[in-house]
């Protein structure tokens, strides 16, 4: 059984690296994204558990 070859065009392979660029890059930020919103809520998290410890303190 032979497998049917891809394309070897300079044009096709700079496509197929450009698109394997972006979505590396895409799944990078989409990363740093998910990361800053969940430092962001555990932030809130802590501070509103905070809130609730100070007024009984004073």
């Amino acid at each position: 059984m032979t497998r049917e070859r891809e394309p070897s065009s300079k044009a096709y392979r700079q496509d197929r690296f450009e698109n394997t660029e972006r979505a590396a890059k895409e799944t990078i930020e989409a990363e740093q994204r998910a990361r800053r919103e969940k430092t962001k809520r555990l932030k809130e998290l802590r501070l509103s558990q905070q809130g609730g410890k100070d007024p009984a303190t004073r």
